[in-house]
């Protein structure tokens, strides 16, 4: 009877080892493989993403260097107050009429619209975007 048991629980142990540990590496293979493939599928899409912002990038240049600088939002989105003459000059360009006064104001394109104030000291003090 004792054998019975020994040999019962013998067989046991064999058929877990047999089936049960190999069903069980099955399964962490077959995740690892899923695993592997959701990798592939996002730097897939990853890639994707990267051209197109490049192509973006490329794009917001081209429309940057195409229209006059004072028709640019985002020059004039860069103005800060006590930035010089120079350097509202680099980002607006020319100004097309210019009134000097106690303040000098400078227009793009015309008095109606867009105009930068400067100070007696030559600073930014004000700005009203087109």
């Amino acid at each position: 009877m004792k054998y019975i048991k020994i040999f019962s629980a013998t067989i046991f142990l064999l058929f877990a080892i047999t089936f049960v540990f190999p069903l069980s590496c099955f399964a962490q293979e077959e995740e690892v493989l899923k695993l592997r493939q959701k990798v592939t599928e996002l730097e897939t899409r990853i890639k994707e993403l990267e051209t197109n912002l490049s192509k973006c990038k490329d794009q917001d240049k081209s429309q940057e260097q195409s229209k006059h600088t004072w028709e640019n939002k985002k020059n004039w989105r860069k103005l800060t107050t006590g930035m010089s003459r120079e350097e509202v000059l680099a980002l607006l360009g020319e100004p097309i009429k210019t009134i000097e006064g106690v303040k000098t104001l400078w227009y793009y394109p015309d008095i109606y619209r867009g105009y930068v104030s400067f100070d007696d000291k030559g600073k930014l003090v004000g700005w009203q975007e087109p």
